[in-house]
């Protein structure tokens, strides 16, 4: 009976610790990473920022577009169609051009969130890869892509700790080069 017990101790206790000890294939989350260290927390505020001003930028836009078709509207009324067809194809114009300045512009915060974000992940793979040789492994495989794992080969929380240490905010040195 003592032999079962001690076996059952040992599967639910001591074999996951083992099994981190002999494991050559670690998991990471690597949207954690972005999200929870200081460094991925400063490109997500950098990026949510941009995204807000833009947002906040295309509001202002689209009221001053609606009152200047509001007081359009009202000319259309007083005024020959002569007259006013050109003021109106002018105000589709513009408002064509304004749509794709902005479209643009979202295209390029997208692309620079993606260039840091890239850059952040291009960082901290050398982190990764030291923390990975520290334990022995082999591999490392993003939890995305995984359907089960025992927690004791889950290496995020020991590499949140080592980029912060490491790398700290690294938003200035870093996010400048997407400007």
């Amino acid at each position: 009976m003592k032999r079962f017990g001690l076996v059952i101790f040992f599967v639910i206790f001591a074999a996951p610790l083992l099994a981190a000890e002999k494991s050559f294939i670690f998991t990471v989350d690597l949207n954690k990473l972005l999200r929870a260290t200081d460094f991925g927390k400063n490109i997500i505020s950098v990026n949510n920022a941009e995204r807000i001003s833009l947002q906040n930028e295309n509001e202002k836009l689209k009221e001053d577009l609606l009152i200047e078709e509001k007081e359009l509207s009202e000319l259309r009324q007083i005024l020959p169609v002569s007259e006013f067809r050109p003021k109106a194809v002018e105000f589709d114009k513009r408002v064509s051009i304004i749509r794709s300045e902005q479209g643009r512009k979202e295209q390029m915060v997208i692309a620079k969130a993606r260039k840091a974000e890239a850059n952040f992940f291009k960082q901290i793979y050398p982190l990764l890869y030291e923390l990975l040789s520290d334990r022995g492994g082999l591999l490392l495989i993003d939890q995305r892509n995984v359907v089960l794992w025992d927690s004791s080969v889950d290496l995020t929380d020991e590499s949140i700790d080592l980029i912060n240490q490491v790398l700290g905010n690294g938003i200035q040195e870093n996010i400048s080069k997407f400007e």
